[in-house]
């Protein structure tokens, strides 16, 4: 009698290992909803589209054509899609001598490009508007650069993201903070609006119209390109 006990005990075993291999499956599939995720996310990133804010100047010839021009060839180029123009802005030029004004503004683009290509095409479109770098700080038809890159930053001898004067210009935190004012500064971790009304203050206006050497150009406010 006790040799058939043992059988019926050996005989049990395979049952229960059938609720073992049904706990296995379960255990199997919700690790599989995760790599689907997975999925998901490497084909956004997959898409190319980033996030990026250029800075726009010009205060040679026709300043607003130069700015518009410029504009034009970004969203002509593979990779780029203007979305957003500023409004632009009329400042006192910084730099070399005596120089007449600049036009600033700002645009957003949605690009598949890396941060050093899209320094090599903002590059040629300068040089295509009659860009010359003889003398650094001096008068230009058109000035492009890259402010922010999603919130990536890079540094190295031929591009530096965030601009490293961002911070520091409001004829460039002014029309920055007008399309994206929302947007975060990644080494300061501080919004633009923030950045901006910091540096208001630090200038002693508290109104726009009282910076000195401000002025908005009537007929170039703000364009959203998206509803195109």
């Amino acid at each position: 009698m006790a040799s058939k006990k043992k059988k019926k005990i050996k005989k049990s075993a395979p049952k229960k290992a059938k609720p073992n291999k049904a706990t296995k499956a379960v255990k199997l599939n919700k690790p599989a909803k995760g790599p689907k995720k997975k999925v998901l996310k490497h084909e956004a990133k997959k898409e190319g589209l980033h996030a990026v804010f250029l800075g726009l100047g010009s205060n040679v010839g026709d300043r607003e054509e130069f700015i518009e021009q410029a504009i034009f060839l970004l969203g002509k180029a593979s990779g780029i899609k203007v979305r957003k123009k500023s409004t632009s802005y009329e400042t006192d030029a910084e730099g070399v001598g005596d120089q007449p004004p600049f036009l600033n503004a700002a645009v957003q683009i949605e690009t598949s490009l890396s941060p050093h290509k899209l320094l090599a095409v903002t590059q040629d479109i300068e040089t295509a508007l009659g860009r010359e770098r003889e003398v650094e700080w001096g008068p230009r038809t058109i000035d492009l650069d890259i402010l922010l890159y999603d919130d990536e930053i890079v540094s190295d001898d031929k591009l530096q993201i965030p601009h490293p004067l961002l911070h520091e210009r409001t004829f460039v935190l002014k029309p920055l903070a007008e399309i994206a004012p929302e947007a975060i500064h990644p080494i300061l971790e501080r919004t633009i609006q923030e950045l901006y009304d910091e540096k208001k203050l630090e200038t002693g206006g508290r109104y726009d119209d009282e910076l000195p050497g401000f002025k908005e150009i009537k007929g170039s406010a703000v364009d959203d390109f998206e509803r195109w």
